[in-house]
């Protein structure tokens, strides 16, 4: 059994570390926190003071740090060996070189470790990936979050799913999981290219302090900051937690990418328990899962929920549609108001119209995002008028909208399409939890 400091140093390792034969480095990806002049004092004495000592003490290892690349990073001073260190690593079936979390496997450490060995570990892998920045609020200041970052680099699903029912095992409660998955990170557009946007396990503030602590002061010290601001109550437990109706999920043109490994690879999910059950996650409502699953037709599009991009960009993403899809059909179009656009009967269709709209008229975006509320931006363009691209004769279909003023165009499609259904019919295919895409040619 190792003691509680090597347990802590084998967690940063296997959080930040890259080892090859004779040596390795440990990268703190601080960001906006590690950064700030008035903690950089703190995260210096905590790796030289701290750090440093456990590293000497435990592994006869003199190490040091420097900083770049908004990172810190932990590497040996000299030559010492570091086989002790692969030694430990061995025992617990961990992996001894390269990226760790590429290939780490938790099974065998999480059945050896107990108690404050375990939380040592844990705070290791805390200090190397948790986030508390405030771009993580689950809605504002009143839900501040613990996020465990896990590169998009890596295709470890099965360590994200370990960590996180591990610390469930603990007493913690899940808030949110996302996953490195176009389904998650680009639900509505099959032709975003940025979905790879990493793991993110999230906890509210006192939830995550309740069973955990980091190791490192900077930290440490914020999140003490952070949790009196909470005022949000964490959720039912996952087991027992009733997932929402989702959104439609639109069958991304990566689905099959080679970054995604082979159990979530050629698959479409509906929500991130839904990963969680088909991972074989013990904590996952299954039951949950099933009626979703049971109820595909109700959740799946071939066609973009809603895809923004300039005018040329969406028209040609039309006319791929309609190569596909409805070649013997010709595109029409017409100048018609926003006002009928927003209407209650065309909106509960055609579900992305009222986000797209406020992208076309937003003064302002953030990248294709609008920047304000969006019931404020509709109501101010109203009376304004887009031009629409449909195919002539048919009804509940794609449609292609664009404002000829500031070239912006959008493609948004109908839940209520019969193209769809019937592409739903002939390209998925339901294997226990698993929605499987036909092979594409």
């Amino acid at each position: 059994m190792i003691n509680h400091n090597k347990a802590y140093l084998i967690g940063l390792i296997v959080g930040g570390g890259k080892l090859d034969e004779d040596t390795f480095i440990i990268e703190l990806p601080f960001k906006k926190w590690g950064m700030d002049p008035s903690k950089m004092g703190t995260i210096a004495v905590d790796i030289l003071d701290r750090i440093s000592k456990l590293f000497k003490k435990n592994y006869d290892l003199n190490v040091t740090y420097e900083i770049g690349n908004r990172k810190w990073i932990i590497k040996p001073l000299d030559n010492n060996s570091i086989s002790l260190l692969k030694k430990d690593l061995a025992k617990f079936g961990l992996p001894e070189s390269g990226f760790l979390l590429n290939t780490a496997d938790l099974t065998q450490i999480k059945s050896e470790i107990k108690g404050i060995v375990a939380e040592s570990f844990l705070s290791g892998i805390f200090d190397a990936r948790a986030s508390i920045a405030k771009s993580h609020r689950r809605f504002n200041d009143e839900a501040p979050v613990v996020s465990l970052e896990i590169p998009g680099s890596t295709k470890n699903f099965k360590f994200v799913v370990q960590l996180c029912s591990w610390l469930t095992d603990l007493g913690s409660t899940t808030d949110q999981i996302l996953y490195n998955h176009p389904n998650q990170h680009s639900g509505s557009d099959p032709y975003y290219s940025g979905w790879k946007k990493g793991f993110k396990i999230r906890f509210l503030v006192k939830s995550f302090l309740a069973k955990h602590s980091f190791a490192l002061q900077a930290k440490a010290i914020d999140i003490k900051k952070i949790e009196k601001s909470q005022t949000k109550t964490e959720q039912d437990g996952c087991p027992f937690r009733k997932i929402k109706s989702p959104s439609i999920i639109s069958v991304h043109q990566q689905n099959d990418s080679e970054s995604l490994p082979s159990e979530v690879n050629n698959k479409l999910f509906f929500h991130y328990f839904h990963i969680c059950a088909a991972m074989g996650c013990k904590h996952a409502p299954v039951k949950e899962v099933e009626k979703l699953v049971k109820n595909k037709q109700k959740y799946i599009s071939f066609f973009p929920r809603l895809s923004k991009g300039s005018i040329q960009e969406i028209s040609t993403v039309f006319k791929e549609i309609k190569q596909e899809h409805f070649k013997q059909y010709k595109i029409k179009s017409k100048k018609i108001s926003v006002k009928i656009l927003v209407n209650t009967d065309f909106s509960e269709s055609y579900l992305g119209v009222k986000q797209g709209i406020a992208y076309l008229f937003s003064e302002k975006l953030n990248g294709k995002r609008h920047i304000g509320p969006m019931e404020v931006v509709l109501k101010e363009n109203l009376d304004k008028v887009v031009t629409i691209h449909s195919f002539q004769g048919l009804k509940d279909e794609p449609l292609r909208v664009s404002n000829l003023q500031n070239d912006r165009s959008i493609v948004i499609s109908s839940k209520n399409s019969k193209t769809n259904s019937k592409l739903i019919r002939s390209n998925t295919i339901s294997d226990g939890l698993n929605i499987i895409l036909n092979e594409r040619n």
